[in-house]
């Protein structure tokens, strides 16, 4: 069954319990999830152990738990009281959210503008993600900076970028160019408890992100899958991609790539990377975004029961789900492989974001 904590963001202890009527998060790849818990304070049981101390924003994040595993965390980012309710609303944000207040710097303030740049050379991405994250982990105080997150030693490769001061790049998007980059890994922020479960900790994990298995038949009689929708989505289809990097005018640097399969049209789409003085990795990026365009992108999104056979404590992101289908157009009737890619859940139900593997 589901719990609710509020735990300190200075110690990451202090776990307090807390009995929301309504909790909604979620988990994504590359990208920031949220929701809200709400409490009827007019309940005495409810109302008892919340406090200023246990809802300010920033100081304390909550933590969602499914059989004792740690499932989302996110900060608290507001609460909205209405006196005539009783209600008190708690607006969260998982640690996404952070990486845009944090910026890939030497010098945290003046200084930064003429520091010399962060450099990463011969390394895999997969590193430079790390180290990105680490870099946001240090400054001073440096208490304020750090964060309980575990990370992967460094590995040789072939990639290297420079972050320069005087653009205060923010680590979010930088992260997003790695992710992006063609051949780039995914990225999830997991939750655990550790220590006895009495604190709580980030793992970074980073890569080719394939681990879990798990197997729906929609069709089945007895229904495990429910709310199934299927989207085709062509309105981004390009099959010409022109990236423009640094530069202006007769001196910008600009990288394509094209691939006319099918017998569309041609669609061309122009992708702007301001900041990029390397060819190589506006290449990369060229193609990246062609291999991300130049077919329709299908999802399917399903919920399942959050007491389940599966929970929410068993999905990994990145894992796989053979889903059995039938009756929809764009899909044969048959077993198909997708990609977890997220999930959004409330006290009752997990719905899925799935794509198709190799579709």
């Amino acid at each position: 069954m589901w719990r609710y904590f509020s735990v300190s963001t200075d110690t990451w202890a202090g776990k307090v319990e807390l009995e929301p009527s309504e909790f909604t998060g979620g988990r994504s790849l590359n990208s920031g999830q949220g929701g809200t818990a709400r409490f009827n304070v007019r309940d005495a049981r409810t109302a008892a152990p919340l406090t200023i101390d246990t809802l300010r924003p920033w100081e304390r994040i909550l933590v969602a738990e499914w059989g004792g595993n740690a499932v989302y965390a996110g900060f608290i980012t507001g609460v909205d009281e209405d006196l005539d309710a009783g209600t008190v609303t708690v607006r969260h944000q998982d640690i996404w959210s952070l990486w845009e207040s944090r910026h890939v710097l030497t010098v945290r303030g003046d200084g930064a503008q003429s520091a010399a740049p962060f450099t990463l050379t011969s390394k895999t991405l997969p590193t430079i993600a790390f180290r990105l994250v680490a870099n946001a982990m240090t400054g001073d105080p440096a208490a304020r900076y750090d964060l309980p997150l575990i990370m992967n030693a460094d590995v040789s490769g072939t990639e290297t970028r420079t972050y320069y001061g005087y653009k205060f790049q923010r680590t979010a998007a930088a992260l997003k160019e790695i992710t992006d980059a063609d051949g780039g890994p995914d990225i999830d922020f997991d939750t655990q408890w550790d220590n006895g479960t009495e604190t709580f900790r980030w793992v970074m994990r980073c890569g080719a992100l394939t681990q879990g298995l798990w197997e729906w038949d929609a069709t089945a009689a007895k229904k495990e899958v429910f709310g199934l929708t299927l989207k085709t989505d062509a309105s981004k289809v390009a099959n010409r991609v022109i990236a423009t990097g640094e530069g202006s005018e007769r001196n910008m640097l600009v990288r394509d790539d094209d691939s006319f399969t099918g017998t569309g049209p041609a669609l061309e789409a122009v992708k702007s990377y301001q900041g990029m003085p390397d060819g190589g990795q506006l290449q990369q990026r060229a193609t990246a975004d062609l291999n991300a365009s130049n077919d329709p992108t299908q999802q399917m999104s399903f919920k399942i029961r959050a007491n389940g056979s599966v929970t929410a404590a068993d999905l990994i992101l990145g894992g796989t789900c053979r889903v059995k289908t039938s009756g929809l157009y764009f899909l044969t009737a048959d077993w198909h492989e997708w990609r977890l890619i997220g999930f959004t859940f409330d006290r009752d139900w997990i719905t899925l974001q799935i794509q198709e593997i190799g579709g």
